[in-house]
This record gives structure tokens, sequence and C-alpha cells, in this order.
């Protein structure tokens, strides 16, 4: 399982939270900084930065600007070894299509697979996978 796990997690005096994702072999990655009041009026590629929860699991997930692109990690779960694990990784935004595109990882394949994410009335939804192995779900922000 090539699954990463976020380092540090530390949340300032209700301005900023800040998560440092370590990928094993390489350096430390810079922080990113998300301040919740921005995150919630975002548009455009930011429209997707925040804390997130599929609605087909038990966790949240907090999605940020990392290196010019997106990542996402477990925040909180009821399951406590999921937290601080990478789900999301390598996310990009197309204007033209107003869409993000990146690799979520599917933990029944235990793998990162594809996925498309398109901004919903209620949140988002995303579609993993590809052709007759794709899932949809449904993704809320969490308050």
């Amino acid at each position: 399982m090539t699954i990463t796990h976020f380092g540090s997690f530390a949340a300032s005096m209700a301005v900023a939270v800040c998560l440092q994702a370590v990928v094993p072999g390489t350096h430390d990655a810079k922080a990113a900084e998300v301040t919740p009041a921005v995150a919630q009026q975002a548009s455009g590629a930011d429209a997707i930065v925040g804390d997130w929860k599929p609605t087909d699991m038990d966790v949240d997930i907090r999605i940020f600007p990392k290196d010019g692109k997106y990542v996402g990690g477990v925040v909180k779960a009821a399951n406590p070894a999921l937290v601080n694990t990478e789900m999301l990784r390598e996310i990009q935004y197309d204007p033209a299509s107003n869409t993000w595109r990146g690799e979520v990882f599917a933990i029944k394949r235990g793998q990162f697979v594809p996925m498309t994410i398109k901004i919903t009335a209620n949140g988002f939804e995303m579609v993993a996978g590809s052709g007759i192995m794709s899932k949809t779900v449904e993704w809320v922000r969490v308050q």
C-alpha cells in the first residue's frame, strides 16, 4: 500500500489551520495555511479548499493548496488510524470545464485511482475510477 501519512498538524488561534505533509523519502513540504473565512467564500480553483465529508464514509478531509496543486488528508475519523492519512493528491483545476482532476485513495482497492470533482449546489460530486469501475460520491462541507 502506497499511502502517505501527514506529519505535524496544529491549529492556530481561530485564524488559520496549518497542515504539513511529509512524504516518505522526500524533504518536508512547506505547511499550507488555510483561513476558514476565505475558504468559505472562495471561488474558482480555491472553491474546494476547506474541510469536507464524503457521504459514504465517516471521515472529515481537509483540502488545501500545496506546490501549485491541491491535496487532502483526513483530519477526523471514526477509525483513529486514518487521521493524518493522505486521501487526495495531485489535484489540478481546469477552468475551461470548472472541474478538478487528481487522484483519490480507494481503500477497498488499496491504491490511488483517478478522480474528477465538480461543484454542486450542496457541495461537490466526485467521480472516482474510470468506466464501469467508477463510483460517484457526494461531498458536503464540514461546518
